[in-house]
């Protein structure tokens, strides 16, 4: 089966949806699939067997590249002759256009939904005209919709109205590619880890209240520190927060680091942090990054977050947008080594189970049943 991935941005490109089909690719490839990925990552490359075709954007408008997709689509899909059309709609209009695309010609399409949209002023303006006029028509074009987990699809506003079409496909780990044999975790670290993007868009990350929440602890422990991986156009700004709130020595920005580094830190944290505030986080994938190393993790009850985390037993949730509840959490985890060790081995033996076999298998399941309906 030649399947053809529709990614606004790819490898190296590095961000949770990226991740996410990054590893849908290699398990499908692994299952004897050919994969071919269109994206507008100007560095994007062929890799391990997977062909990439990469036109950048003419311009951005903030985080959606902006391009002829429809036409420069249209001679790939020409070229390469794919079966399957699966979109990432990581960012609108490169998946609509793919969609239409798609239709056209006759090619069952398939669209991986991350996450709602939540923005405010003219940004909201803009995105309720384009979901209920050019995705509303996407979703009705689209042969399945792939969410992340049931959980987020029956609490998102937007595919409401879509779920009869809609299915849900987990993200996994490749565990192999998060091996912690040769790190040694350090017994006594207050080192608290945040990984995402720093960019005025993606500030439902919540990191702003996760520095708050180190303000509140660093009197009781002072050799706390705040790791926080990932770099963007806000960057200054939780700088500035940071020294504000005298906070320069218990934070640490490392900016985008290499695998091996990610992995380093990953060992040595006490807990992963994600205080996402909305519905714009879809799931978290970080989050089963440190429980592969067994870590405890703290998230929100934000998003798909809750999908992941499950209170008291693999980490702690608490309400959004509260630096104190998110202070207590992290106190929690410093002041109960045993109950933490035992949320990171409860959270271990969760990402087992979430196996790329399984899902790699209900993806080729739907793919299959799709092409076999084209057929009658």
């Amino acid at each position: 089966m030649k399947i053809l991935f529709v990614s606004p941005e790819f490898y190296p490109f590095i961000g949770g949806a990226e991740n996410l089909v990054l590893s849908f690719c290699k398990g499908l490839k692994k299952a004897g699939n050919e994969i071919v990925v269109f994206t507008s990552t100007k560095k994007a490359e062929s890799f391990e067997g997977i062909k990439v075709y990469s036109f950048p954007a003419l311009f951005k408008y903030s985080n959606t590249p902006i391009n002829f997709w429809g036409s420069l689509l249209n001679k790939v899909i020409e070229k390469e002759k794919p079966e399957i059309i699966f979109g990432s709609l990581a960012t609108p209009l490169m998946v609509d256009s793919a969609a239409r695309t798609a239709y056209k010609k006759s090619i069952p399409f398939f669209l991986l939904y991350h996450n709602d949209y939540v923005k405010q002023g003219f940004t909201k303006i803009l995105l309720d005209f384009y979901q209920s006029l050019i995705l509303k028509k996407t979703f009705a074009l689209t042969t399945k919709i792939i969410a992340t987990s049931d959980y987020y699809s029956k609490k998102s506003s937007v595919l409401k109205p879509f779920l009869n079409k809609t299915v849900s496909v987990s993200p996994f780990l490749d565990l192999s590619e998060f091996n912690p044999k040769n790190l040694k975790p350090k017994d006594n670290s207050k080192m608290i880890l945040f990984i995402g993007a720093l960019n005025k868009g993606q500030n439902y990350k919540g990191l702003d209240y996760l520095i708050k929440s180190v303000s509140i602890l660093k009197e009781k422990f002072p050799l706390i520190q705040l790791t926080v991986i990932g770099t963007g156009n806000n960057l200054s700004y939780f700088k500035n927060l940071s020294k504000e709130l005298n906070l320069k020595k218990n934070i640490f920005f490392a900016g985008t680091v290499s695998q091996e580094k990610l992995l380093s830190f990953y060992s040595e944290c006490s807990a992963l942090v994600l205080p996402s505030v909305n519905n714009s986080e879809g799931f978290g994938l970080v989050l089963l990054e440190a429980m592969a190393f067994s870590k405890p993790v703290i998230g929100s009850k934000a998003g798909g977050i809750p999908a992941v985390i499950q209170h008291n037993f693999n980490g702690l949730l608490v309400e959004p947008k509260n630096e104190k509840k998110l202070a207590e959490a992290i106190q929690f985890i410093f002041e109960n080594k045993n109950k933490a060790k035992e949320f990171g081995l409860n959270g271990l033996k969760k990402v087992k189970e979430l196996s790329p076999e399984k899902s790699i298998y209900s993806l080729k399941k739907l793919f299959e049943e799709a092409l076999n309906e084209t057929k009658k």
